[in-house]
């Protein structure tokens, strides 16, 4: 009777610290739901050019793959997570590893859209910039450098918060939690862009 019950305590425990695939999906979610946002807003920007200069059918083509591209990106940026959260201590409460995590595949995410954001608004200035510091063309490593530094520094501080405060870890998971009913959409409307992804290339 007392190894059945230190049996049933141990494994009460695990599940407390060990993720399920409900866990691991709702991670991919999180991992999704950054760059499907920026890439809708981005579709919505240029659909409207797209279907002036050719069909409307052809504006949903181009969102299609849009989308399909996202969801390897995703794919992309939630198996690195998995693979990081090897290195995360099993002694921490499974709310806070998956808080860790959607920590980092946020800043990940976040960094690569500021970078495209910032390519896209000021890319006459970083012409003349680039032109200016000629170190980073031939030390492309300075930059690669400069962006793990930032990385680094968007994961710490709300780390050592979170791992301070408690409640903070339970706001920041109830937030996620709400994301990923959003996120859930965006995939939905993955499948429906490969459906149509499909159809263009049976009727071509």
């Amino acid at each position: 009777m007392g190894l059945y019950l230190h049996k049933k305590t141990n494994s009460m425990e695990n599940s407390k610290r060990t993720f399920n695939r409900g866990d691991w999906f709702r991670l991919f979610l999180v991992c999704a739901f950054p760059l499907h946002l920026w890439t809708i807003l981005m579709v919505f920007r240029d659909v409207n050019w797209v279907a002036e200069r050719t069909t409307s059918w052809d504006a949903l083509g181009f969102s299609s793959y849009a989308l399909l591209y996202t969801l390897v990106e995703s794919l992309l940026l939630f198996v690195f997570i998995a693979l990081l959260s090897l290195l995360v201590p099993k002694r921490w409460d499974k709310t806070l590893r998956f808080v860790i995590l959607s920590l980092i595949a946020f800043a990940l995410a976040g960094w690569s859209i500021m970078e495209q954001l910032i390519l896209i608004v000021l890319w006459d200035q970083l012409q003349l910039l680039g032109r200016s510091l000629t170190f980073l063309g031939s030390a492309p490593w300075t930059a690669q450098a400069l962006f793990a530094g930032l990385v680094l520094i968007t994961v710490a501080i709300p780390f050592l918060l979170l791992k301070k405060f408690n409640k903070l870890q339970e706001v920041v998971f109830s937030i996620l939690e709400r994301l990923t009913l959003l996120s859930a959409l965006y995939i939905v409307m993955d499948m429906f862009g490969i459906v149509i992804i499909i159809i263009r290339n049976i009727q071509s």
